[in-house]
C-alpha cells in the first residue's frame, strides 16, 4: 500500500464472515467453499479491486481476511460477493455476518489460529486449515506484504501457544471424555458402531479421537449437500439423510455436529431406534450449536445424551485446567496484538526517515553543483536555507490560518520538531517544552550528548 508520493501507508486489516456463533448452519452451508470454489471466489474479490485476501472455509466458519487501505469499502465488496454466491438478498446477508476492523481484526485472526474461537477450545484442526487457506491465496497471488506480515506473526504465535501452554490437551480431554463414556457403556471401542450426523469441526474432533481409540465402523450422514464428499475424505461410510432412522437404530454411539437450528434427533426418532435395538442402549453426543438432539430424549430408557457442556464439565473435573490454559493463551494473544501494532508503527516510520535522508542528500548535491566556489561557511548557510525553506513556509501558512484546528496542528508540529531534534522551545504563553523525552540531553554548546 503506497501513496502517490511513494510513501508506504500503514496497512489496515478487516475480517468479515459467518461462524457457528453468528450464523445459522444453512447459511454457512451455502457459503462454504472447497478449494476449487475458493480460487473462484478469490478471483471475484480481485475483480472487485481487493488485492490481498484469505478465505478461511471450514464446517464451523467461513471468513474473509483482508488487508487494504479502505477496509469498510472492502467489507461492502465482500458482502456483495457473498450475496451473489449464496443467492440471498443483501440485507439478509448482512444479518448473518460479523465484522472486525484494524486491531480487533488482528486479534480475531490470532484467536482463530490459536483455537480460542473454536467450539472446543484448543482443537488442533483449525491451525492447519488457516495455513491451507493462506497457501491457496499465496498460490493465486492474493498475498501481499501486509497479509504476509500478519500471517507470519499468526503462525509464530500459534506455535508459541502450543509450546508454552497445554491448551491442546484440553481439546483431547473433551474428546477423550466422550470415548471413555462410550467405553464404559459398550466396552471395546473396536466393536462400537459410530454414527456421525453433520459436518461440524467439533464432530470431526470427536471422530478422530474415537478412531484413535480403535473404532472401525463409522457412518456419516447429514442434511448438508456436502456430506457424501465429506464422508469420502473422512473415510467413513455414507448413508443418505433420509435413512437416518435405520442408521440410528444400528449405531451404538452417535455424534451430532450440525447446529442447524432444529432437532435432527427428536424423542420419537430416538424411541423408534431403541425399539429396533431391542434394549441395547445408545449414546448421543450432541456437539451442535444450537443443540441437535431434543432434550426430551433424556426421558427414554436406554438413551444417554451428553452435550458439549457435559463433556467440558467432565474434562474440568479431571486434572487438566483447560480454562486456565485458555486464559494464558488469551493473554499471549493480547500481548502479541500490542507488539504487532508497535512493529507496524515502527515500520511506518522507517520509509519517512529514508525519504528524509534522500531529500537532504539531494539538497546537498544541489548546493554543491550550483555553488561550487562557495567556502564552507557560505555552503553550510545555503544548505540550511534550502533545507528549511519548505518547512518554514508550511508552518507560517498553517499558523496564519488562525483556526483552532490549525493552532492544534502548529502545536503538534512544534512538539514533534522539538522531539526529533532535541530542542527546547517556548510557546506563545511563555511556557516551554522540549524534546528530551527521547532520553538524550543537550550540552551547553548545543551539541547532543
Amino acid at each position: 500500500m503506497t501513496d502517490a508520493a511513494g510513501f508506504r501507508e500503514s496497512p489496515r486489516y478487516a475480517v468479515v464472515g459467518a461462524s457457528h456463533q453468528t450464523a445459522d448452519a444453512a447459511f454457512r452451508d451455502r457459503l462454504f467453499v472447497d478449494d476449487e470454489g475458493r480460487a473462484g471466489m478469490l478471483a471475484k474479490l480481485r475483480d472487485s479491486d481487493i488485492r490481498q485476501a484469505v478465505i478461511l472455509s471450514t464446517c464451523d466458519r467461513v471468513e474473509f481476511h483482508l488487508a487494504l487501505s479502505d477496509p469498510e469499502q472492502g467489507v461492502r465488496m465482500v458482502e456483495d460477493v457473498v450475496a451473489e454466491c449464496t443467492g440471498r438478498r443483501r440485507n439478509a446477508v448482512e444479518e448473518q455476518l460479523f465484522r472486525r476492523y484494524d486491531q480487533d481484526a488482528v486479534r480475531h485472526i490470532f484467536r482463530v489460529a490459536c483455537a480460542l474461537e473454536s467450539q472446543v477450545v484448543g482443537e488442533s484442526q483449525v491451525l492447519g486449515q488457516v495455513k491451507h487457506a493462506f497457501a491457496q491465496s499465496r498460490d493465486v497471488e492474493m498475498i501481499g506484504a501486509d497479509l504476509d506480515t500478519l500471517y507470519q506473526a499468526t503462525f509464530s504465535l500459534a506455535k508459541q501457544v502450543r509450546t508454552e501452554t497445554r491448551i491442546g490437551e484440553g481439546a483431547v480431554t473433551v474428546a477423550s471424555a466422550a470415548v471413555q463414556i462410550a467405553r464404559d457403556l459398550h466396552g471395546d471401542p473396536a466393536k462400537i458402531r459410530l454414527l456421525v450426523i453433520g459436518l461440524g469441526d467439533t464432530g470431526a474432533l470427536l471422530l478422530e479421537q474415537f478412531r484413535l481409540a480403535g473404532v472401525q465402523e463409522c457412518v456419516l450422514t447429514g442434511p448438508s449437500r456436502r456430506t457424501e464428499r465429506a464422508a469420502g475424505r473422512a473415510q467413513c461410510h455414507f448413508t443418505p439423510f433420509d435413512s437416518l432412522p435405520d442408521a440410528l437404530a444400528e449405531a451404538d454411539a452417535v455424534i451430532t455436529a450440525s447446529g442447524s437450528g432444529r432437532f435432527l434427533v427428536d424423542r420419537a426418532l430416538a424411541a423408534g431406534a431403541l425399539r429396533q435395538r431391542r434394549g441395547l442402549p445408545i449414546i448421543l453426543f450432541d456437539c451442535g450449536s444450537p443443540e441437535d438432539v431434543d432434550p426430551a430424549v433424556d426421558d427414554l430408557d436406554g438413551a444417554f445424551r451428553y452435550t458439549l457442556a457435559d463433556l467440558e464439565r467432565m474434562a474440568r473435573e479431571g486434572k487438566f485446567g483447560r480454562h486456565e490454559q485458555a486464559n494464558d493463551a488469551a493473554r499471549m494473544v493480547d500481548e502479541r496484538v500490542v507488539s504487532f501494532q508497535k512493529s507496524l508503527a515502527a515500520q511506518e516510520g522507517v520509509p519517512g526517515l529514508v525519504a528524509l535522508r534522500q531529500h537532504f542528500e539531494d539538497v546537498r548535491r544541489h548546493v554543491i553543483e550550483h555553488h561550487a566556489n562557495a567556502d564552507a561557511e557560505e555552503a553550510t548557510r545555503l544548505l540550511i536555507n534550502h533545507l528549511l525553506h519548505s518547512p518554514s513556509k508550511v508552518l507560517r501558512d498553517v499558523a496564519a490560518q488562525g483556526g483552532v484546528a490549525d493552532l492544534r496542528d502548529t502545536i503538534t508540529v512544534n512538539r514533534v520538531v522539538a522531539r526529533l531534534f532535541n530542542l527546547r522551545l517556548e510557546d506563545s504563553a511563555g511556557g516551554q517544552f522540549d524534546g528530551e523525552s527521547n532520553g538524550e540531553g543537550r550540552k551547553d554548546d548545543g551539541s547532543v550528548e
